[in-house]
């Protein structure tokens, strides 16, 4: 069996990943994913997840290579807290307050980690990665003494895919096909444009939440996007203000604590 020379071997453990300081998640040193704590490759597109515990997907153009950063489908971890009132109000996490759990890892497929909100409560994030499928839940794992009733929320932003074009009859002709198919709790269906002004967090259209929800959007070069909620879980809306779609929207994955006491539930997004 050779030997490893000493300068290779310390290059092949730089390659894996850097140690991580207090409250930072690990990161890579390997190309594509420098600085990233993890990620994962298919041939239609890259999920990473930065030392900043946010999760992001890029799919790819025509060339097989990643689309620009401004196309990322981001995925933000938050906690809600729900006031005696019944408001609720979402606390995003503080940047020295990372944990790893899963070590980086340049081929994930499963990748877990922790962070602390402001007044020191904690949460866990999971992802499963399977072909095609981002498998995605979450946790509180510590109250820190807060009294309210917190929940784990992931909060999935689809961006202005159409960012580079500015004059708006360009914009219109390039989504005038894009689509947004919604399945909420109640079993309404729901089709929408990309270019009629609406408020996705009005009682109109989110209903008690959504179950199911297709994004086809022109814009990702025929990729299309199948989010389930899986069980005891819904998505919320969410949109600026009332602008139409195509100025970014987020589906917002919320598990009820009442019903996922062991933090099990999972939502999965199909990318085609």
């Amino acid at each position: 069996m050779p030997v490893m020379k000493p300068a290779l071997f310390v290059f092949s453990l730089l390659a894996l990943s850097l140690p991580s300081t207090a409250g930072e998640l690990p990161q890579l040193t390997v190309q594509p994913w420098i600085g990233k704590y993890a990620g994962y490759e298919r041939r239609s597109f890259q999920f990473s997840v930065g030392a900043n515990g946010e999760g992001v997907l890029l799919m790819n153009n025509d060339k097989g290579k990643p689309m620009g950063t401004s196309t990322a489908i981001r995925f933000q971890p938050l906690v809600e807290e729900t006031l005696p009132d019944g408001r609720s109000f979402s606390k995003s996490p503080s940047k020295g307050g990372w944990e790893a759990v899963t070590p980086a890892n340049a081929k994930a497929e499963i990748i877990t980690y922790r962070g602390t909100v402001g007044g020191g409560a904690r949460f866990e994030v999971n992802f499963e990665l399977d072909g095609d499928e981002i498998i995605g839940g979450g946790r509180i794992i510590d109250k820190a003494g807060v009294t309210n009733p917190l929940a784990f929320k992931l909060r999935i932003h689809m961006p202005d895919i159409y960012y580079f074009e500015k004059s708006t009859a360009k914009r219109a002709n390039l989504a005038k096909k894009d689509r947004v198919d919604l399945l909420r709790a109640d079993g309404k269906k729901l089709k929408l444009d990309l270019l009629t002004p609406l408020d996705a967090e009005s009682q109109k259209i989110n209903g008690t939440g959504m179950t199911k929800a297709r994004v086809d959007l022109a814009g990702y070069k025929g990729g299309r996007f199948d989010f389930e909620s899986g069980e005891n879980a819904t998505f919320e809306f969410w949109n600026k203000a009332e602008e139409p779609l195509i100025e970014g929207f987020a589906l917002g994955w919320r598990p009820d604590p009442a019903k996922d006491r062991d933090g099990k539930a999972r939502f999965t997004l199909k990318v085609r």
